[in-house]
């Protein structure tokens, strides 16, 4: 009974590996919504925002959600490992050294980089709550900071011209970390390539099936 309650608190924490989406809340015109930061891997390499406050009518895609925390290190760590860092994905959350921000121009954009040279892929994570203490573990569901090493700005949510956008600037926003999988466990409520489902209809116990070969060709229709 104890291994189980155990292993049961230590999915409770964030670790390296894991494939997390941030997401915050924001309100415009009274209307609260929840996004999430959002990348491609191809073509425009700038972050951007990807919607789920209506997720139970429009499913967001949390495919281009998804990112992976790869290392977990001190900032003194830091220093040893950036002239010799092995890569090992395809693009690194940066901040980058131009600005689109028509409202703030001491903001940086935020996007993808190839590589890991230099700090700006690097981020520091602050517990926005008095609750939790600098080197302590991260929670799942954590209100969290993000700082840029290069910048020393926020991961920010801003909102201008009639939408939000991302970039990096001297406002704090907290982001809730919430894991899609979990090393090798997937979290409860999400789902990855490969995964064996139903769909089902509605309230009803029926489901969407493919008639067997034993039926005429007007059953296939």
């Amino acid at each position: 009974m104890g291994e189980g309650v155990e292993g049961e608190d230590e999915i409770q924490f964030l670790r390296t590996d894991d494939e997390v989406v941030l997401q915050c809340s924001a309100t415009i015109h009274n209307d609260q919504q929840k996004i999430c930061l959002a990348a491609e891997g191809f073509g425009n390499r700038l972050c951007f925002l990807e919607s789920i406050s209506n997720s139970k009518n429009v499913p967001p895609d949390l495919s281009i959600c998804a990112f992976v925390l790869e290392q977990s290190l001190s900032v003194r760590a830091l220093q040893e490992i950036l002239a010799s860092r092995e890569e090992k994905v395809e693009g690194y959350l940066c901040c980058l050294s131009t600005s689109r921000s028509s409202t703030d121009k001491l903001a940086f954009d935020v996007g993808l980089q190839d590589n890991s040279t230099g700090e700006a892929c690097w981020w520091t994570i602050h517990p926005a709550s008095k609750q939790r203490s600098e080197g302590e573990k991260v929670r799942v569901g954590d209100d969290l900071i993000l700082v840029s090493i290069s910048s020393e700005r926020y991961l920010h949510l801003s909102y201008g011209i009639g939408s939000f956008h991302v970039d990096a600037a001297f406002q704090q926003t907290f982001w809730s970390v919430v894991p899609i999988c979990t090393r090798s466990e997937v979290a409860q409520g999400f789902l990855i390539g490969g995964d064996v489902l139903r769909l089902l209809y509605g309230h009803m116990d029926e489901c969407l099936t493919v008639p067997s070969g034993q039926y005429g060709e007007e059953h296939r229709r």
